[in-house]
């Protein structure tokens, strides 16, 4: 759906002139939930840098909403977060493996073995 930009007014999305108005629809505003899904596509880009989890999640979330919207740039921004943030979990969870290996070698370098 999409709004009258001089009264406000609902119209169909192939609505020419606005009923109400009778003002051109050429410069209607379209629907106020896509401006949710804008945020929630950025929220999610940038939070990928910041936290990898949580941009995860926000960019999932504002990838579903730009498929069933059909938005291009919002679906882009959620893929390149969701791509983003997984590179991020694989490496830390790389960096946690390794971390963990080194920690076994130094221990088990440093303990002298028992002899019975």
């Amino acid at each position: 759906m999409k709004y009258c930009s001089h009264c406000g007014n609902q119209l169909a999305d192939e609505a020419v002139i606005c009923p109400q108005c009778g003002c051109a629809a050429g410069g209607a505003v379209q629907n106020k939930s896509e401006s949710n899904s804008d945020i929630m596509a950025i929220l999610g880009f940038v939070f990928s840098f910041i936290t990898a989890l949580v941009g995860l999640v926000l960019s999932v979330i504002a990838y579903k909403s730009a498929v069933a919207e059909n938005n291009k740039r919002n679906k882009n921004f959620a893929v390149a977060g969701i791509v983003i943030s997984s590179v991020s979990l694989g490496s830390a969870v790389i960096a946690v493996f390794i971390y963990v290996i080194l920690l076994f070698t130094l221990f088990a370098a440093t303990v002298p073995p028992v002899i019975y």
